[in-house]
């Protein structure tokens, strides 16, 4: 009996033995059809998930019949989490401010209130649409609530160097008109923008087309837009409010042209000249007209390297409104220097002049000429934080003899951060 047991186990043995050498000589082959079959499903996932992205359906039996050429994996999949991660930022402008007087600041960004002033809280927001289209946005936050500074849609492949946007965006009045807090040389804004574009500077729901033109010496683009503009801090030349825009003739039309020259290896010279022509609050047949021309010098020594630099902006804008039985006209210009010391440190001077005229709607006690001098230091400790001291003489002829002193000394003090994607600063 012990005999035939272990005969039987012997018997076992043998045939188990076979199956399991088998098995250990080939893993490859299962291995493989398991690894295969996980990289067909993963592809089959990521087709599936970027048709639900774009809005397009899946080939059918995608996973076995991929075409020749078509996008791999990662490529799909980089596609796809683009379009569902934007480029998302935070931008903080926090500032301290003391006045010797009560101040008159027109900027809506400007700190006006002696102590501490939320300037904003910017989020961006920005990311392609596929190939052919590319979205940013910008909202900004106060204490008292949100506004939506813009949230447009640009074209990414026309032909022939066109381009379009459509959408809520900043109009391209001049070089500073376009841009945000944050990208500003000084603490406030130019007070010649604040008075005929508007505190929030000249923005508004429309479209616009540019072109970029190569074939001139440098480089020559030219814009031109429709808006729907109303008065108050987003273009107080023009319409009293959205409401009053019912045909086409009611909308601001702006243009502008602006020439890029490299003059030398170390020299650069931009030259713009801009339009704005639209409605205005005194009557329906009665138009603003403002005309603007800004330079923008530039030395940089490329040729010897190095992080230092020095700027030259001026800006001119010239004012003309219908009013009924009459047309006021009045200037302003504003002129800074900025130099960049190093990756670190900067600093800039502003001289601006406004003329007065009498009896303007708009500022009826501004019946004398204004100025205002600036000189700011910034200091950047990497390049999403900057501090900045700025010192600032006010003066306001026109308030002498009131209670308010017609030299007003300012000193602020603003502190900047950024988090994500776009709030970096040239550093």
């Amino acid at each position: 009996m012990h005999r035939s047991f272990a005969l039987a186990i012997c018997c076992a043995l043998c045939l188990v033995a076979p199956n399991n050498l088998f098995a250990q000589s080939t893993p490859s082959s299962t291995e493989d059809d398991t690894e295969a079959a996980q990289e067909l499903s993963l592809e089959a996932e990521l087709e599936a998930l970027e048709a639900e992205v774009y809005d397009t359906p899946a080939p059918a039996d995608s996973a076995l019949a991929l075409p020749s050429g078509a996008p791999t994996a990662a490529s799909v999949g980089a596609a796809a989490l683009q379009s569902m991660n934007p480029d998302i930022s935070f931008i903080l402008s926090l500032a301290g401010a003391w006045f010797s007087d009560e101040p008159d600041m027109r900027g809506g960004h400007d700190p006006s209130n002696f102590g501490f002033n939320l300037q904003g809280l910017e989020l961006a927001v920005g990311s392609d649409v596929g190939p052919y289209f590319r979205f940013d946005s910008a909202l900004v936050f106060y204490q008292g609530g949100v506004e939506m500074e813009e949230a447009y849609a640009s074209t990414l492949a026309l032909p022939a160097q066109f381009q379009a946007r459509a959408g809520q965006f900043k109009t391209r009045f001049g070089r500073l008109n376009s841009t945000h807090l944050h990208q500003w040389n000084f603490v406030t804004q130019s007070l010649v923008s604040a008075k005929f574009l508007g505190g929030e500077g000249l923005r508004g729901l429309g479209a616009e087309v540019s072109r970029l033109a190569l074939w001139v010496p440098g480089t020559f683009r030219w814009y031109l837009a429709a808006q729907n503009i109303s008065s108050g801090a987003t273009g107080r030349s023009f319409a009293p409010s959205s409401s009053d825009i019912e045909t086409f003739s009611d909308l601001t039309v702006t243009a502008r042209a602006e020439e890029f020259v490299e003059l030398s290896s170390n020299w650069d010279l931009l030259f713009g000249l801009s339009y704005a022509n639209g409605v205005n609050k005194t009557g329906r047949d009665n138009r603003t007209e403002i005309y603007g021309a800004d330079t923008y010098l530039k030395w940089r020594p490329r040729t010897e390297g190095g992080r230092s630099q020095v700027g030259w902006q001026t800006e001119f804008m010239l004012r003309r409104r219908q009013l009924p039985g009459t047309v006021l006209q009045d200037f302003g210009v504003s002129s800074w220097v900025q130099w960049t010391i190093n990756q670190r440190w900067a600093t800039a001077v502003r001289g601006e002049y406004i003329s007065a005229v009498d009896s303007d709607p708009l500022d009826p006690e501004w019946n004398e000429d204004r100025r205002r001098a600036e000189a700011q230091v910034s200091f950047a400790p990497s390049h999403f934080s900057r501090l900045r001291l700025q010192y600032g003489l006010d003066h306001m002829p026109y308030r002498a003899g009131t209670s308010d002193d017609e030299w007003v000394q300012m000193v602020l003090l603003q502190a900047e951060f950024s988090v994500g994607a776009h709030g970096a600063h040239s550093y």
